[in-house]
């Protein structure tokens, strides 16, 4: 018997013997859907495998070889998609391992060294490097970093590894430029904030990711950093605690004001208590900002919350308690009569 056809017929055996699996299976799930699944399945596949079975047999019995090679298609398909998905797979782990073996390869061979020193966690040869000359801070990798926006990648990626923030601190140390574009030259099609130093990292709340942030805000990098719309950092849906006491350390400036037109020239406070931020919203008040500002179209932070915060509002976990905090120190400020 030849090869296509024995792998027909055994194609079809596996087929017809998955479909009697669904069959008996026995249902699970906590609702009508997933209880009937299994079955929904093997109803929906049986009249297919006995159409294969059924072309497969007439073609081999003398009928015309159509009806065969379309039985042999039908119980092959399976098998050919799983092939197709197997080779796409395969080829975007290639592609993605060719891309990703471009991060740290500079045009200079020395700062290449040094990149590979960052990533081996060697703090012994980076030091060695960076005290043998001058280093071309500016230079991009073919990823477009320079090397701190490599040791940045690199550090913040890493939940479990803090040494990782001491090489960017090396780096620092050394003189490599906090520059906003760190990470990449140009923005492109992406938004800005994607690519701002300081805003990329404000936006990843691991131990890493903010000790770097306050390592290159201590190092000169701008604490007033924008979004692609003119909105101050500390308006993004990002926002957390910890930020923003890195944010305060640094002499941000708090008291600016939101240039969207639908919340135009609110302050940080409203915008924290629309999005029920309390923990954020506590911060601005004890930063100063008064709730009772007026914005342009008559809307105070007070004026807001009785909208998002109605009376019997209840909050859990942590949010219950930020709520409860934020309102105790609003209490501190009671509104003018």
């Amino acid at each position: 018997m030849k090869i296509h056809v024995m792998s027909a017929w055994t194609l079809l055996a596996l087929e017809a013997l998955f479909v009697l699996m669904l069959a008996l299976q026995r249902n699970m799930g906590d609702d009508a859907a997933g209880r009937g699944m299994a079955t929904g399945f093997a109803m929906l596949l049986a009249p297919v495998v006995l159409a294969a079975a059924g072309l497969l047999w007439w073609g081999s019995r003398g009928g015309p070889a159509v009806a065969w090679w379309l039985g042999f298609c039908i119980v092959a398909s399976p098998l050919a998609y799983g092939a197709v998905n197997f080779s796409v797979d395969m080829l975007k782990k290639i592609d993605r391992g060719m891309w990703r073996a471009q991060q740290g390869r500079f045009a200079d061979a020395r700062l290449t060294q040094l990149a590979q020193a960052i990533d081996g966690q060697d703090a012994a040869v980076l030091q060695r490097q960076l005290a043998s000359g001058p280093i071309d801070w500016t230079a991009r990798d073919r990823w477009g970093r320079t090397l701190l926006g490599h040791a940045v990648e690199k550090a913040v990626s890493d939940y479990g590894e803090p040494s990782r923030a001491e090489f960017v601190r090396m780096l620092l140390a050394a003189g490599a430029p906090p520059a906003a574009n760190a990470l990449v030259a140009e923005p492109g099609m992406a938004s800005i904030s994607a690519h701002n130093l300081v805003y990329h990292l404000y936006g990843i709340h691991n131990p890493n990711a903010l000790a770097v942030l306050d390592m290159v805000l201590a190092a000169g990098a701008s604490a007033d950093a924008v979004d692609e719309d003119g909105r101050p950092i500390y308006f993004s849906t990002y926002t957390v605690l910890p930020a923003l006491e890195i944010l305060a350390r640094h002499g941000a400036d708090f008291t600016r004001l939101d240039p969207r037109s639908d919340r135009l020239q609110q302050n940080a406070l409203m915008n924290a208590v629309s999005m029920q931020m309390w923990a954020a919203a506590r911060f601005f008040l004890m930063q100063g900002l008064s709730p009772d500002y007026t914005a342009p179209d008559g809307r105070s932070m007070r004026t807001i919350l009785a909208e998002v915060d109605p009376p019997g509002s209840s909050y859990y976990g942590d949010d219950e308690l930020a709520h409860r905090a934020f309102m105790a120190e609003l209490a501190k400020y009671p509104p003018p009569r």
